[in-house]
């Protein structure tokens, strides 16, 4: 409470202080009387003056309320490689106080903890470096100031590894229109089981349709997703899952638009709440701007893989020139970008009870307006 603008134990101190000084002169006029009279007035005059005293002292004290700042939100990752790992974070509303000083990274995995990052104030983008391939961290974010921390954000993330600059040619070439995603492996019809993603240039419907994205959606193969010629013929595709928009009718991958896989971040782990189906990024003829989608990759060609064994990838189709196909004829192709998770069952942040669908659902080229 407080009384034109001081606090009343201001004024209560004043009091006290005018009021202790009056009694006080009045004990000690009864204390001086006691020693003239040597009786019991004095021991008693000087009991009451010691009470007196010590309630009177003034004990109070004015202690400053510290400043703690606000935390950050909003806190995402990106794989950078396998042993790196970039965080962003929206900022602090706390950072235009003049107390603020940055941000505090923490970096724990199970017993191991790493030695705290801290950033000035802005910086809102830092890698961690020097991680164990495949295994899941817990980095936290705070605020803080010369003596005071927000509370924390936190994410768990993993590294992944990458692969720059792998291509994918038309069926009319003579190089591979596979690709087998663990080691970057541009590979032939002729290997097409081992394909985890793969172009198809094929006419589809009497119109031009190039796709991306997984064998068994394409027109290399059946609708059960066996291949249907050449030695591979009738033998099973890998069930390459495409995430999948959930929430457009019927099965649309679910792509972003960026020029680097660097300029996408996430801030839950890939594959939550996206439908598992195996399906092909269409009408790349007509696609000027790159873009990423997701994928997971079956361990095998099996007709039940093991989904514990299902890899997690980010996969950019880059465009050039205004266009995703480059090169001429019979050596079009397209170019990839894409980060892979080693470790099997780590879909980059890893989330309880998370697996991929049993028998995803194959939607074939030229079928996904179907709903």
């Amino acid at each position: 409470m407080s009384f034109h603008g001081k606090p009343l134990s201001f004024f209560w101190g004043k009091q006290q202080s005018y009021f202790c000084n009056s009694v006080f002169v009045v004990l000690f006029h009864f204390f001086l009387r006691g020693i003239l009279m040597k009786n019991r007035l004095f021991l008693l005059s000087l009991v009451v003056m010691g009470a007196f005293v010590a309630g009177c002292e003034d004990t109070s004290t004015n202690t400053p309320v510290k400043f703690i700042p606000a935390p950050p939100s909003n806190l995402m990752a990106l794989s950078m490689s396998e042993t790196s790992v970039r965080l962003k974070w929206t900022p602090s509303p706390s950072e235009s106080n003049t107390e603020f000083q940055g941000y505090r990274i923490t970096t724990t995995s199970g017993t191991q903890t790493f030695n705290p990052i801290t950033t000035a104030k802005g910086q809102t983008i830092v890698e961690i470096v020097g991680l164990d391939a495949g295994k899941i961290y817990t980095f936290s974010v705070a605020a803080i100031t010369a003596d005071t921390a927000s509370s924390s954000i936190s994410i768990e993330w993993a590294g992944a590894k990458r692969f720059r600059g792998i291509r994918a040619f038309e069926t009319a070439s003579a190089n591979g229109s596979g690709i087998r995603l663990l080691d970057g492996t541009n590979l032939t019809i002729a290997n097409g089981t081992e394909w985890d993603v793969c172009l198809d240039t094929r006419v589809v419907g009497g119109q031009e349709n190039w796709a991306f994205g997984s064998p068994g959606a394409s027109t290399y193969t059946d609708d059960n997703g066996n291949f249907l010629r050449g030695a591979q013929a009738g033998q099973r595709s890998k069930a390459t899952i495409v995430l999948s928009d959930s929430g457009a009718m019927g099965y649309t991958p679910y792509v972003v638009l960026a020029d680097s896989l660097e300029a996408v971040f996430e801030s839950q782990a890939i594959g939550t709440g996206k439908k598992h189906v195996q399906i092909m990024v269409e009408n790349l003829q007509n696609q000027t701007k790159s873009l990423v989608f997701y994928a997971m990759v079956a361990p095998d060609n099996s007709a039940a893989p093991n989904l514990a064994q299902y890899r997690f990838a980010k996969i950019l189709l880059k465009a050039s020139g205004g266009a995703v196909l480059q090169g001429t004829s019979p050596n079009r192709y397209v170019e990839i970008d894409y980060s892979i998770q080693p470790a099997v069952g780590v879909p980059y942040a890893l989330v309880g009870g998370f697996t991929p669908v049993a028998n995803p659902r194959i939607v074939k080229i030229g079928m996904q307006s179907n709903r």
